[in-house]
């Protein structure tokens, strides 16, 4: 990690989460990624997150595989990860079962899911008191889990996930559920956006994943109605912006927008930029009666955003046009239509930091 406090700590199942559920597995030549596993973990280290492993591993009590196995698919888990630009904070077991054979098993219980202390160990080794906590997985042990550690359950439809869903009932019932860990990733960078602004129901409202967003757009497909996708940066937003949002939505039926992260910002507009961080921006953006949704993402482009959400229309600002747009072989691949949206580009937030700057200068202001 580096020398800043992570922003959160992500607790991440092994089996069904980050890889295939195999029965005991214990053969490292048997590991498989779930897909979007490595991406996953990538953007959460990439906003400031911590990312740890936290695994039951009752076949060593039962006596299936010695604990060495465990150690060996760990270190393959990693291995794989690593090779796709991937790095965990660390990768906790627990060996112990009520039932094992071995009495040496049988204790230490606490640290078996959905007992809490491979999450308080984790908290203690890498210094992370006083974060907020996220358990990632595919049982309701692993949802618990991540109660008892003092935040929240993310139950993921990979694995046993769907046969878990069907029991979130009573105390479990409305614990949120994700396709998989990638999207159980956006759900947790949202949930730390909305955080900024805990009583803005129309944010909390607008802002999807795009899992989410890709069905909403399905949904309004069948009932014959359009969804257009535009994305940028807004970060001074001026009446190009108003603009291109409201032309864009006179496109459809339906505006998705997709806003740059900080630090997708950054990388293209300079280490100085955004001046408006994304809670801010968001709130911001949140209120336009135009946009009927907003998600965030965070690479340098919208092509990955585009492929999760694949909405019919994109719109584009006058600076492009329908031949030059960045995404172009992403929307004719997929088959979405491109429009060009907004007045003649006349101003940007270039341009007003440049006057806010020369009239500093200048003793105006």
């Amino acid at each position: 990690m580096s020398g800043n406090k992570p922003r959160a700590l992500v607790l991440l199942d092994r089996d069904g989460c980050l890889i295939e559920e195999k029965d005991y597995l214990h053969d490292p030549d048997q590991v498989i990624l779930v897909p979007g596993a490595a991406q996953a973990i990538r953007l959460l280290r990439g906003e400031g997150l911590a990312c740890v492993v936290c695994t039951n591993q009752s076949g060593v009590a039962r006596g299936k595989f010695p604990e060495e196995d465990v150690r060996r698919v760990n270190d393959r888990l990693a291995e794989m990860l690593a090779a796709e630009g991937a790095t965990l904070d660390g990768i906790y077991y627990s060996t112990a079962h009520p039932d094992a054979q071995d009495a040496a098993h049988r204790g230490g219980l606490h640290r078996r899911k959905p007992e809490p202390g491979m999450a308080l160990e984790a908290v203690a080794d890498l210094g992370l008191e006083d974060i907020p906590v996220f358990s990632v997985g595919d049982k309701i042990s692993d949802v618990e889990f991540g109660r008892n550690a003092g935040g929240e359950g993310i139950l993921v439809r990979t694995g046993y996930g769907p046969d878990s869903e069907k029991r979130l009932t009573g105390m479990l019932a409305g614990t949120p559920v994700a396709d998989d860990v990638l999207d159980a990733a956006h759900m947790i960078l949202n949930e730390l956006l909305k955080a900024a602004w805990p009583d803005d129901a129309v944010l909390a409202e607008k802002l999807r994943t795009p899992s989410e967003l890709r069905r909403i757009a399905e949904e309004h497909r069948r009932a014959g109605r359009k969804s257009v996708f535009a994305n940028g940066c807004f970060d001074l937003l001026h009446g190009g912006h108003v603009s291109f949002l409201e032309n864009s939505r006179a496109a459809g039926d339906l505006l998705i927008l997709g806003v740059n992260s900080n630090s997708s910002v950054s990388r293209l507009k300079g280490a100085q930029r955004p001046l408006a961080e994304e809670p801010s921006r968001m709130q911001i953006l949140a209120g336009f009666e135009c946009i009927d949704y907003l998600t965030v993402f965070y690479t340098d482009s919208a092509d990955g955003v585009l492929e999760l959400v694949h909405p019919d229309i994109h719109s584009k600002g006058t600076d492009y046009t329908s031949d030059n747009v960045p995404e172009l072989q992403t929307t004719r691949r997929l088959g979405i239509k491109t429009v060009i949206a907004g007045a003649p580009k006349e101003n940007s937030t270039r341009d007003i930091i440049e006057i806010v700057v020369e009239r500093t200068r200048e003793g105006v202001l």
